[in-house]
């Protein structure tokens, strides 16, 4: 959920979001349920050579994701689709070598099953279930709103 925040600067300064891949679908999982299903398996039972799966509970495309930016902190935000070339110069400048972004945008134009499969990890492990991604971004909603607006 918090790559959302790449997007944070472009949502305060014009109220858009640029990205490649707008309809690929993911299940993201907050940072905290990482943490907690690492906790439950670092210290609890049980867990040894275990390899597990972590989702949010939802599958969400990047427009998901924007809409429910926008309806968190009441503000409209367009989503534009970039090309393949907008978003490799977006990586570049974020410092990502050539490799991983090649490896970035065939990983999200062509995602394995399990990235937009969601899984009841979480809930078996830690007995919570996840976090939606309308929760972290009201959580985190200060990276998305200018001073002025807030």
């Amino acid at each position: 959920m918090a790559n959302a925040r790449k997007w944070a600067n472009s949502i305060r300064s014009e109220g858009v979001v640029r990205d490649l891949f707008g309809g690929t679908l993911i299940a993201p999982v907050h940072e905290a349920d990482i943490g907690r299903v690492a906790a439950v398996a670092l210290t609890g039972e049980g867990h040894a050579g275990h390899i597990y799966t972590l989702t949010g509970p939802e599958s969400l495309s990047v427009q998901d994701k924007v809409r429910i930016i926008s309806e968190v902190i009441g503000r409209e935000i367009q989503f534009i689709e970039s090309s393949e070339e907008e978003e490799r110069e977006q990586m570049r400048k974020m410092g990502v070598q050539e490799d991983a972004i090649d490896y970035v945008i065939r990983w999200h134009l062509n995602p394995p099953k399990s990235a937009y499969t969601v899984m009841s990890t979480v809930e078996e492990v830690t007995g919570h279930k996840p976090y939606t991604f309308a929760e972290w971004v009201r959580e985190n909603a200060g990276f998305f709103i200018n001073s002025d607006n807030a």
